[in-house]
C-alpha cells in the first residue's frame, strides 16, 4: 500500500470519525441549550484568549522552534519575524487541509527561502514533538498537586515526562553515525545528533512549557466565558485531552475531535454536555479564526533577502 493509499483511508477514517461524533452529539446535546449557551458568551474573556494566543502562544512557540533551529547549518539565519509566518502558515494550510499538510509546508518553505537542510528540518520536527510532550506532561504533573478532579492521570502524565527528561539529558552527546543509512536518512540521524550535542532542546524545553502554561490560560478563560466554575485540575485534564484526541492528523483544522477531547473531559469533570460543547467551539475558534487567517496574510508578504 503507498502512502496515497495511506492519506486516503486516513482521512476518510477522520471523517467518519467526526461524522459519528456530530451523530452523537446531536443526539445527546440540547441544541436549543446550546445556541443559548453561546449566545450568553462573555466577550472579554474570549477577545483575552484571542490576544494571549495571537502574542504570547505565537513567542513561545517561535522561540522553541528557533531554539532547535540554532544547531542546524544554513544559507541565512531564519529570522524570529520569518519563523513566526512560517508558523501561521503551517496553521492556516494544517486548518484548511487535512493530515497536517502545514508541517510540510514549514519544512519546504524554510528549505528554500533560507537554506536549512531538510532532513535537518524534518529532524527539528520530531524533536519540537517530543519535547511538547514532555512539557505537556510536566504542567500537568505540576497542576496534579491542586485540588480537583482527574488527578491520577495527571500525575501519571508528569511522571511519565520526568522520566522521559531524565533519560535524555542521561544519553551520551556522541551518538555513533549511521554510514551505511541512505543520504537523507543520514542527515536526519546527524540532525537529531547536532540538536542533542548542543542540548538545545533544553532551552526549548522552557519556551515550551511557557506556550503549554499559556494553553491553560486559554482554556481557563473560554470556560470563564461561559461561566463554568471547574478548578484548576480540570483545565489541565481539558488541555490532556484535547492534545491527547488531536494527537493523530484526521480532519482539517481537527475539527470534531478536538470538540470531542474536550467535551469528554468536561463532562468527567461534572459539567453538562451542552456548555462543555460550547466551551470546546469556542476554545477551537479562538486558534483556529485568528492563526488561519494570519497566516493567510503572512503568505502574500514578501520575503526580505539578505
Amino acid at each position: 500500500m503507498n502512502n496515497v493509499h495511506r492519506r486516503r483511508i486516513a482521512r476518510v477514517f477522520g471523517w467518519a470519525l467526526v461524522a459519528g461524533l456530530v451523530w452523537l452529539a446531536v443526539r445527546r446535546i440540547d441544541l436549543a441549550g446550546l445556541a443559548s449557551t453561546l449566545r450568553g458568551a462573555r466577550v472579554a474573556p474570549l477577545a483575552l484568549a484571542v490576544l494571549c494566543n495571537v502574542i504570547a502562544n505565537t513567542v513561545a512557540r517561535v522561540r522553541r522552534w528557533e531554539a532547535l533551529l540554532r544547531p542546524l547549518p544554513h544559507a541565512q539565519r531564519a529570522s524570529f519575524f520569518d519563523l513566526a509566518r512560517l508558523l501561521f502558515a503551517g496553521y492556516a494550510f494544517s486548518n484548511l487541509l487535512p493530515a497536517r499538510a502545514g508541517e510540510a509546508v514549514r519544512v519546504v518553505e524554510l528549505h528554500r527561502r533560507r537554506g536549512y537542510p531538510a532532513s535537518g528540518l524534518v529532524a527539528v520536527q520530531i524533536a519540537e514533538k517530543a519535547i511538547e510532550t514532555l512539557s505537556l506532561g510536566l504542567l500537568c504533573g505540576i497542576v496534579s498537586l491542586t485540588p480537583g478532579p482527574g488527578r491520577a492521570p495527571l500525575a501519571l502524565g508528569g511522571a511519565l515526562a520526568v522520566c522521559g527528561l531524565i533519560l535524555l539529558l542521561a544519553l551520551p552527546r556522541r551518538v555513533p553515525a549511521a554510514s551505511a543509512a541512505p543520504g537523507f536518512l543520514r542527515g536526519l540521524l546527524r540532525a537529531m545528533r547536532t540538536v542533542h550535542a548542543r542540548r538545545s532542546w533544553l532551552s526549548s524545553v522552557g519556551w515550551s512549557l511557557l506556550s503549554d502554561a499559556t494553553d491553560l490560560l486559554l482554556v481557563a478563560l473560554c470556560l470563564r466565558a461561559f461561566g463554568i466554575d471547574v478548578p484548576p485540575a480540570a483545565w489541565a485534564l481539558v488541555l490532556f485531552s484535547v492534545n491527547l484526541a488531536i494527537l493523530l492528523p484526521s480532519t482539517p483544522g481537527q475539527v470534531g475531535v478536538l470538540e470531542a477531547g474536550g467535551v469528554l473531559a468536561l463532562t468527567m469533570a461534572g459539567v453538562p454536555p451542552a456548555p462543555a460543547l460550547a466551551f470546546a467551539l469556542a476554545y477551537h475558534a479562538v486558534h483556529l479564526v485568528p492563526t488561519t487567517a494570519l497566516g493567510l496574510a503572512g503568505l502574500c508578504l514578501p520575503w526580505r533577502q539578505s
